[in-house]
């Protein structure tokens, strides 16, 4: 072995080294870009329903519902989203002052309002979007002063932790 394949295996290493990085780098931005695509498609969702959490009257709570959670979870609360949207109903006729809103994992952004029951679907790819969305509904909750109204209905202890550490008053899911 010479200086020149010294230099050379130097050099392949370093190569090497670079590819990973750039690859390193890639997952990254692409992970950023997915980030920054679900913050723009979840704004306009947070705004409509921190609009309703402001107009509850006195007394009400906001509850906010993990869909597919209590559809397909271990402890399902309804069959399907008919049958869970006929829950909520019940429920918002049950508690004049609440307001219910189911929040789905979808494919694309969407949002429908009956009255003081509102359905999302939070657009996007990739896992837990339901989840991370109605943590930052919590979080923004939060600052307006208002995360003490929310009630999170889940059995996704993980979720729940995650709302309560965002400042969701802790509860029982139903």
């Amino acid at each position: 072995m010479n200086a020149q394949d010294v230099i050379l295996s130097s050099k392949v290493l370093h190569l090497r080294e670079l590819k990973g990085e750039v690859e390193r780098l890639k997952a990254e931005c692409q992970r950023l870009r997915n980030e920054s695509a679900a913050l723009k498609e979840h704004f306009d969702l947070a705004l409509v329903a921190a609009q309703d959490l402001r107009a509850l009257p006195d007394g009400g709570a906001f509850v906010v519902v993990d869909g597919w959670n209590r559809i397909l979870g271990a402890d399902r609360l309804a069959a399907s989203r008919d049958e869970l949207l006929a829950d909520a109903r019940a429920h918002v006729a049950a508690h004049p002052a609440d307001f219910v809103w189911i929040v789905y994992d979808g494919a694309r952004e969407n949002s429908c309002a009956d009255g003081r029951v509102r359905v999302s679907y939070t657009g996007g790819t990739g896992p837990q979007r339901a989840d991370d969305f109605i943590v930052d509904f919590v979080r923004m909750a939060r600052w307006l002063g208002l995360a003490d109204r929310i009630k999170v209905v889940t059995r996704d202890r993980k979720l729940l932790r995650r709302c309560t550490q965002a400042g969701a008053p802790p509860h029982a899911a139903r």
